[in-house]
Protein backbone atom coordinates (compact mmCIF):
# COMPACT_ATOMS: atom_id res chain seq x y z
CA UNK A 1 0.00 0.00 0.00
CA UNK A 2 1.35 3.41 -0.97
CA UNK A 3 1.72 6.11 1.67
CA UNK A 4 -1.53 8.05 1.12
CA UNK A 5 -0.05 11.03 2.97
CA UNK A 6 3.40 11.13 1.38
CA UNK A 7 3.63 14.90 1.90
CA UNK A 8 3.29 14.41 5.68
CA UNK A 9 1.12 17.52 5.96
CA UNK A 10 -0.87 18.18 9.11
CA UNK A 11 -3.54 20.84 9.67
CA UNK A 12 -5.56 21.84 12.70
CA UNK A 13 -9.16 23.03 12.61
CA UNK A 14 -10.69 24.70 15.69
CA UNK A 15 -14.45 25.20 15.82
CA UNK A 16 -16.04 28.04 17.77
CA UNK A 17 -19.82 27.54 17.66
CA UNK A 18 -21.19 30.95 18.62
CA UNK A 19 -22.46 33.85 16.49
CA UNK A 20 -24.31 37.10 17.12
CA UNK A 21 -27.22 35.70 15.08
CA UNK A 22 -28.07 32.65 12.98
CA UNK A 23 -28.10 33.44 9.26
CA UNK A 24 -31.02 31.93 7.30
CA UNK A 25 -28.76 30.21 4.74
CA UNK A 26 -26.29 28.71 7.22
CA UNK A 27 -26.21 24.97 7.93
CA UNK A 28 -22.97 25.07 9.93
CA UNK A 29 -22.88 24.11 13.59
CA UNK A 30 -23.54 27.64 14.83
CA UNK A 31 -25.58 28.95 17.74
CA UNK A 32 -26.52 32.39 19.08
CA UNK A 33 -23.79 33.41 21.50
CA UNK A 34 -24.05 32.92 25.23
CA UNK A 35 -21.83 33.53 28.26
CA UNK A 36 -18.80 31.24 28.35
CA UNK A 37 -16.37 30.23 31.06
CA UNK A 38 -12.94 30.82 29.56
CA UNK A 39 -11.22 28.33 31.86
CA UNK A 40 -13.57 25.49 30.92
CA UNK A 41 -13.17 26.15 27.19
CA UNK A 42 -9.38 26.37 27.46
CA UNK A 43 -9.30 23.11 29.43
CA UNK A 44 -11.49 21.34 26.86
CA UNK A 45 -9.51 22.53 23.84
CA UNK A 46 -6.24 21.67 25.62
CA UNK A 47 -7.46 18.18 26.52
CA UNK A 48 -8.49 17.49 22.93
CA UNK A 49 -5.19 18.74 21.53
CA UNK A 50 -3.24 16.57 23.97
CA UNK A 51 -5.35 13.53 23.10
CA UNK A 52 -4.81 14.10 19.38
CA UNK A 53 -1.05 14.09 19.94
CA UNK A 54 -1.43 10.69 21.60
CA UNK A 55 -3.55 9.46 18.68
CA UNK A 56 -0.92 10.56 16.15
CA UNK A 57 1.71 8.55 17.99
CA UNK A 58 -0.58 5.57 18.60
CA UNK A 59 -1.45 5.19 14.92
CA UNK A 60 2.00 5.99 13.55
CA UNK A 61 0.78 9.06 11.65
CA UNK A 62 3.64 10.71 9.79
CA UNK A 63 3.72 14.52 9.91
CA UNK A 64 6.15 17.42 9.84
CA UNK A 65 4.74 19.95 12.32
CA UNK A 66 1.53 21.90 11.62
CA UNK A 67 1.44 23.65 8.26
CA UNK A 68 -1.91 25.38 8.88
CA UNK A 69 -4.41 26.26 11.60
CA UNK A 70 -7.93 27.44 10.89
CA UNK A 71 -10.33 28.99 13.42
CA UNK A 72 -13.82 28.51 11.95
CA UNK A 73 -17.36 28.68 13.18
CA UNK A 74 -19.68 30.14 14.11
CA UNK A 75 -17.80 33.40 14.42
CA UNK A 76 -14.33 32.77 15.88
CA UNK A 77 -13.49 36.48 16.00
CA UNK A 78 -15.98 36.53 18.91
CA UNK A 79 -13.70 34.13 20.82
CA UNK A 80 -12.01 35.63 23.88
CA UNK A 81 -8.38 36.37 23.00
CA UNK A 82 -7.27 34.36 26.02
CA UNK A 83 -8.73 31.19 24.50
CA UNK A 84 -7.19 31.78 21.06
CA UNK A 85 -3.80 32.51 22.59
CA UNK A 86 -3.95 29.37 24.72
CA UNK A 87 -4.81 27.17 21.72
CA UNK A 88 -1.92 28.56 19.68
CA UNK A 89 0.63 28.10 22.46
CA UNK A 90 -0.56 24.57 23.24
CA UNK A 91 -0.55 23.63 19.55
CA UNK A 92 2.97 24.93 19.08
CA UNK A 93 4.24 22.99 22.10
CA UNK A 94 2.53 19.73 21.10
CA UNK A 95 2.97 19.62 17.33
CA UNK A 96 5.45 22.33 16.35
CA UNK A 97 4.87 24.94 13.63
CA UNK A 98 6.23 24.94 10.10
CA UNK A 99 8.29 28.06 9.36
CA UNK A 100 5.63 29.45 7.02
CA UNK A 101 2.57 28.19 8.89
CA UNK A 102 -0.74 29.71 7.80
CA UNK A 103 -2.99 30.66 10.77
CA UNK A 104 -6.44 31.79 9.65
CA UNK A 105 -9.30 33.21 11.67
CA UNK A 106 -12.78 33.95 10.33
CA UNK A 107 -14.35 37.30 11.16
CA UNK A 108 -17.37 39.41 10.34
CA UNK A 109 -17.14 43.10 9.45
CA UNK A 110 -18.63 44.46 12.69
CA UNK A 111 -16.93 47.26 14.61
CA UNK A 112 -16.36 45.02 17.65
CA UNK A 113 -14.54 42.37 15.65
CA UNK A 114 -12.63 44.92 13.55
CA UNK A 115 -11.08 46.48 16.64
CA UNK A 116 -9.63 43.09 17.61
CA UNK A 117 -7.58 42.74 14.41
CA UNK A 118 -4.39 44.23 15.92
CA UNK A 119 -4.64 42.00 18.98
CA UNK A 120 -5.26 38.92 16.83
CA UNK A 121 -2.12 39.62 14.83
CA UNK A 122 -0.08 40.08 18.03
CA UNK A 123 -0.95 36.60 19.28
CA UNK A 124 -0.13 34.89 15.99
CA UNK A 125 -3.03 35.11 13.53
CA UNK A 126 -1.49 35.86 10.11
CA UNK A 127 -4.46 35.37 7.78
CA UNK A 128 -7.94 36.83 8.22
CA UNK A 129 -11.05 35.66 6.35
CA UNK A 130 -13.88 38.21 6.38
CA UNK A 131 -17.48 37.18 5.83
CA UNK A 132 -18.56 40.17 3.75
CA UNK A 133 -21.13 37.97 1.90
CA UNK A 134 -22.60 40.76 -0.23
CA UNK A 135 -21.67 44.14 -1.70
CA UNK A 136 -25.28 45.35 -1.67
CA UNK A 137 -27.29 46.44 1.39
CA UNK A 138 -30.56 44.91 0.17
CA UNK A 139 -28.86 41.57 -0.38
CA UNK A 140 -27.16 41.77 3.02
CA UNK A 141 -30.56 42.23 4.62
CA UNK A 142 -31.97 39.29 2.64
CA UNK A 143 -29.06 37.12 3.82
CA UNK A 144 -29.72 38.07 7.45
CA UNK A 145 -26.39 39.82 7.90
CA UNK A 146 -26.00 42.37 10.70
CA UNK A 147 -23.53 44.64 8.92
CA UNK A 148 -23.83 47.20 6.11
CA UNK A 149 -21.72 47.70 3.00
CA UNK A 150 -19.99 50.60 4.77
CA UNK A 151 -19.13 48.32 7.69
CA UNK A 152 -17.66 45.87 5.21
CA UNK A 153 -15.63 48.53 3.39
CA UNK A 154 -14.14 49.82 6.65
CA UNK A 155 -13.36 46.33 7.99
CA UNK A 156 -11.68 45.15 4.77
CA UNK A 157 -9.63 48.36 4.53
CA UNK A 158 -8.59 47.96 8.17
CA UNK A 159 -7.68 44.30 7.69
CA UNK A 160 -5.53 44.91 4.60
CA UNK A 161 -3.47 47.46 6.54
CA UNK A 162 -2.79 44.97 9.34
CA UNK A 163 -2.50 41.58 7.62
CA UNK A 164 -0.51 40.55 4.56
CA UNK A 165 -3.03 37.82 3.73
CA UNK A 166 -6.71 38.78 3.64
CA UNK A 167 -9.54 36.69 2.20
CA UNK A 168 -13.16 37.67 1.65
CA UNK A 169 -16.26 35.47 1.33
CA UNK A 170 -19.05 36.57 -1.02
CA UNK A 171 -22.41 35.00 -1.88
CA UNK A 172 -23.75 35.84 -5.33
CA UNK A 173 -26.22 34.78 -8.03
CA UNK A 174 -29.24 35.54 -5.84
CA UNK A 175 -32.75 35.59 -7.28
CA UNK A 176 -33.44 39.12 -8.52
CA UNK A 177 -29.76 40.08 -8.62
CA UNK A 178 -28.82 41.40 -12.04
CA UNK A 179 -25.59 40.42 -13.75
CA UNK A 180 -24.91 44.09 -14.57
CA UNK A 181 -25.16 45.20 -10.94
CA UNK A 182 -23.06 42.29 -9.70
CA UNK A 183 -20.39 43.01 -12.31
CA UNK A 184 -20.18 46.68 -11.26
CA UNK A 185 -20.07 45.79 -7.55
CA UNK A 186 -17.37 43.15 -7.95
CA UNK A 187 -15.14 45.27 -10.20
CA UNK A 188 -15.33 48.27 -7.85
CA UNK A 189 -14.66 46.10 -4.81
CA UNK A 190 -11.56 44.57 -6.39
CA UNK A 191 -10.27 47.94 -7.52
CA UNK A 192 -10.59 49.42 -4.03
CA UNK A 193 -9.13 46.57 -1.98
CA UNK A 194 -5.76 44.82 -2.06
CA UNK A 195 -6.96 41.27 -1.40
CA UNK A 196 -5.00 38.04 -1.68
CA UNK A 197 -7.90 35.58 -1.73
CA UNK A 198 -11.63 35.49 -2.52
CA UNK A 199 -14.21 32.76 -1.99
CA UNK A 200 -17.30 33.13 -4.21
CA UNK A 201 -20.30 30.96 -3.42
CA UNK A 202 -23.55 30.80 -5.32
CA UNK A 203 -26.45 30.55 -2.89
CA UNK A 204 -27.40 26.95 -2.17
CA UNK A 205 -30.44 25.89 -0.17
CA UNK A 206 -29.33 23.53 2.61
CA UNK A 207 -31.55 21.31 4.72
CA UNK A 208 -32.08 22.52 8.27
CA UNK A 209 -31.93 26.22 7.38
CA UNK A 210 -34.64 28.86 7.37
CA UNK A 211 -34.09 29.29 3.63
CA UNK A 212 -34.82 25.59 3.10
CA UNK A 213 -38.14 25.95 4.93
CA UNK A 214 -39.00 29.07 2.95
CA UNK A 215 -38.05 27.39 -0.32
CA UNK A 216 -40.29 24.41 0.42
CA UNK A 217 -43.15 26.79 1.21
CA UNK A 218 -42.62 28.56 -2.10
CA UNK A 219 -41.80 31.90 -0.46
CA UNK A 220 -38.15 31.82 -1.56
CA UNK A 221 -37.02 31.72 -5.18
CA UNK A 222 -33.63 30.75 -6.54
CA UNK A 223 -31.86 31.81 -9.69
CA UNK A 224 -32.24 29.89 -12.96
CA UNK A 225 -29.35 27.50 -13.73
CA UNK A 226 -28.51 29.18 -17.04
CA UNK A 227 -28.39 32.59 -15.36
CA UNK A 228 -26.25 31.15 -12.56
CA UNK A 229 -23.81 29.86 -15.18
CA UNK A 230 -23.54 33.35 -16.66
CA UNK A 231 -22.74 34.77 -13.21
CA UNK A 232 -20.04 32.13 -12.74
CA UNK A 233 -18.35 32.71 -16.08
CA UNK A 234 -18.41 36.51 -15.83
CA UNK A 235 -17.07 36.40 -12.26
CA UNK A 236 -14.22 34.12 -13.34
CA UNK A 237 -13.27 36.54 -16.08
CA UNK A 238 -13.33 39.59 -13.79
CA UNK A 239 -11.18 37.89 -11.18
CA UNK A 240 -8.75 36.69 -13.84
CA UNK A 241 -8.36 40.30 -15.02
CA UNK A 242 -7.41 41.22 -11.45
CA UNK A 243 -4.67 38.54 -11.32
CA UNK A 244 -6.64 35.98 -9.33
CA UNK A 245 -6.10 32.30 -10.10
CA UNK A 246 -9.26 30.14 -10.00
CA UNK A 247 -7.56 27.22 -8.24
CA UNK A 248 -10.73 25.60 -6.86
CA UNK A 249 -14.28 25.68 -8.17
CA UNK A 250 -15.29 28.48 -5.75
CA UNK A 251 -11.93 29.89 -4.65
CA UNK A 252 -9.54 32.41 -6.18
CA UNK A 253 -6.09 33.51 -5.06
CA UNK A 254 -3.23 35.73 -6.06
CA UNK A 255 -0.06 33.81 -6.86
CA UNK A 256 1.28 31.92 -3.79
CA UNK A 257 -1.79 32.80 -1.68
CA UNK A 258 -3.91 29.67 -2.15
CA UNK A 259 -5.41 28.65 1.18
CA UNK A 260 -3.02 26.01 2.58
CA UNK A 261 -5.59 24.74 5.05
CA UNK A 262 -8.36 24.13 2.55
CA UNK A 263 -5.89 22.56 0.13
CA UNK A 264 -5.17 19.97 2.83
CA UNK A 265 -8.90 19.12 2.88
CA UNK A 266 -9.26 19.00 -0.88
CA UNK A 267 -6.12 16.91 -1.29
CA UNK A 268 -7.18 14.47 1.46
CA UNK A 269 -4.18 15.14 3.67
CA UNK A 270 -4.17 14.88 7.49
CA UNK A 271 -6.13 17.26 9.67
CA UNK A 272 -7.12 17.43 13.32
CA UNK A 273 -10.55 18.75 14.23
CA UNK A 274 -11.34 20.03 17.73
CA UNK A 275 -14.34 21.86 19.15
CA UNK A 276 -18.11 21.22 18.97
CA UNK A 277 -19.07 19.31 15.83
CA UNK A 278 -15.56 19.38 14.36
CA UNK A 279 -14.14 16.25 12.79
CA UNK A 280 -10.66 15.22 11.80
CA UNK A 281 -9.18 12.65 9.42
CA UNK A 282 -5.77 11.01 9.54
CA UNK A 283 -3.88 8.50 7.42
CA UNK A 284 -2.76 5.81 9.82
CA UNK A 285 0.78 4.54 9.50
CA UNK A 286 -0.66 1.22 10.68
CA UNK A 287 -3.65 -0.74 9.35
CA UNK A 288 -2.39 -0.50 5.74
CA UNK A 289 -2.60 3.29 5.75
CA UNK A 290 -6.32 3.17 6.47
CA UNK A 291 -8.02 6.48 7.15
CA UNK A 292 -9.30 7.30 10.64
CA UNK A 293 -12.09 9.78 11.39
CA UNK A 294 -12.58 11.52 14.74
CA UNK A 295 -16.02 13.09 15.26
CA UNK A 296 -16.84 15.55 18.05
CA UNK A 297 -20.09 16.01 19.92
CA UNK A 298 -22.10 18.67 18.08
CA UNK A 299 -23.96 20.42 20.90
CA UNK A 300 -21.60 22.98 22.52
CA UNK A 301 -22.76 22.25 26.07
CA UNK A 302 -22.46 18.50 25.56
CA UNK A 303 -19.01 18.86 24.02
CA UNK A 304 -17.86 21.06 26.90
CA UNK A 305 -19.19 18.70 29.59
CA UNK A 306 -17.46 15.73 27.91
CA UNK A 307 -14.06 17.39 27.50
CA UNK A 308 -13.45 19.69 30.47
CA UNK A 309 -11.83 16.99 32.62
CA UNK A 310 -10.65 14.57 29.94
CA UNK A 311 -10.86 14.47 26.14
CA UNK A 312 -13.72 12.47 24.68
CA UNK A 313 -14.78 12.20 21.04
CA UNK A 314 -18.28 11.15 20.05
CA UNK A 315 -16.83 8.52 17.73
CA UNK A 316 -13.58 7.23 16.27
CA UNK A 317 -13.82 5.05 13.16
CA UNK A 318 -11.68 3.50 10.47
CA UNK A 319 -13.28 4.66 7.23
CA UNK A 320 -14.48 2.14 4.67
CA UNK A 321 -12.11 2.23 1.70
CA UNK A 322 -14.94 2.82 -0.79
CA UNK A 323 -16.21 5.78 1.24
CA UNK A 324 -12.67 7.10 1.49
CA UNK A 325 -12.21 6.90 -2.30
CA UNK A 326 -15.51 8.66 -2.97
CA UNK A 327 -14.53 11.40 -0.52
CA UNK A 328 -11.10 11.75 -2.11
CA UNK A 329 -12.66 12.10 -5.56
CA UNK A 330 -15.42 14.54 -4.58
CA UNK A 331 -12.94 16.78 -2.78
CA UNK A 332 -9.97 16.45 -5.13
CA UNK A 333 -11.89 17.06 -8.35
CA UNK A 334 -12.90 20.47 -7.00
CA UNK A 335 -9.32 21.54 -7.68
CA UNK A 336 -8.40 22.78 -11.13
CA UNK A 337 -5.08 20.93 -10.77
CA UNK A 338 -6.90 17.76 -9.75
CA UNK A 339 -5.94 14.97 -7.38
CA UNK A 340 -3.20 12.32 -7.40
CA UNK A 341 -4.50 8.94 -8.55
CA UNK A 342 -2.25 7.35 -5.90
CA UNK A 343 -4.59 8.78 -3.23
CA UNK A 344 -7.23 6.19 -4.21
CA UNK A 345 -7.31 2.77 -2.55
CA UNK A 346 -9.26 1.02 -5.29
CA UNK A 347 -8.58 2.01 -8.88
CA UNK A 348 -11.73 0.21 -10.08
CA UNK A 349 -13.68 3.42 -9.46
CA UNK A 350 -11.80 4.99 -12.38
CA UNK A 351 -11.75 1.88 -14.54
CA UNK A 352 -15.46 1.25 -15.03
CA UNK A 353 -17.61 2.24 -18.03
CA UNK A 354 -18.99 5.38 -16.34
CA UNK A 355 -15.55 6.85 -15.92
CA UNK A 356 -14.50 5.79 -19.43
CA UNK A 357 -17.46 7.70 -20.90
CA UNK A 358 -16.33 10.91 -19.19
CA UNK A 359 -12.76 10.29 -20.25
CA UNK A 360 -13.68 9.63 -23.88
CA UNK A 361 -15.58 12.91 -24.00
CA UNK A 362 -12.52 14.64 -22.48
CA UNK A 363 -14.63 15.78 -19.52
CA UNK A 364 -12.24 14.05 -17.13
CA UNK A 365 -8.51 13.78 -17.81
CA UNK A 366 -5.80 11.50 -16.41
CA UNK A 367 -2.24 12.53 -17.15
CA UNK A 368 1.05 11.93 -15.33
CA UNK A 369 -0.75 10.34 -12.37
CA UNK A 370 -3.13 13.28 -11.92
CA UNK A 371 -6.91 13.01 -12.25
CA UNK A 372 -8.85 16.19 -12.96
CA UNK A 373 -11.95 17.68 -14.57
CA UNK A 374 -11.41 19.57 -17.84
CA UNK A 375 -11.47 23.27 -16.88
CA UNK A 376 -14.16 23.93 -19.50
CA UNK A 377 -16.50 21.60 -17.60
CA UNK A 378 -15.88 22.76 -14.02
CA UNK A 379 -19.11 24.72 -14.13
CA UNK A 380 -20.90 21.33 -14.27
CA UNK A 381 -18.84 19.76 -11.48
CA UNK A 382 -21.80 18.68 -9.32
CA UNK A 383 -23.42 16.85 -12.23
CA UNK A 384 -20.14 15.21 -13.20
CA UNK A 385 -19.52 13.95 -9.67
CA UNK A 386 -23.07 12.66 -9.38
CA UNK A 387 -22.72 10.81 -12.69
CA UNK A 388 -19.37 9.37 -11.68
CA UNK A 389 -20.27 8.27 -8.17
CA UNK A 390 -23.94 7.36 -8.65
CA UNK A 391 -24.03 5.89 -12.18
Amino acid sequence: MLNQNKNNLLSLYIHWPYCDAKCPYCDFNSHVKEAVNNSDWIASYTNQLSEMKKQLLKHGVKFNNLNSIFFGGGTPSLMPLEIIDSILKTSSNLFGFEKNIEITLEANPTSYEKEKFYDLKKIGINRISIGVQSLNNDNLKFLGRLHSTIDAEVAVEHATKIFNNVSVDLIYALHGQTLLNWTKELKLFLQKNDLQHISLYQLTIEKGTKFFTDYKKGSLKIIDNDDAADFYQVSNQILKEHKFLNYEVSNYAKEMFECKHNLNYWKSENWLGIGPGAYGRLWSGNKNNQRIEYQNFKNPKTWLSKNTSKAKFQSTNFINTTISDVDTLTMGLRLYNGIEVSKLYNKSIIEDDTFKKLQNKKIIIIKDGILKVNANYMIKLDSILNFLINP
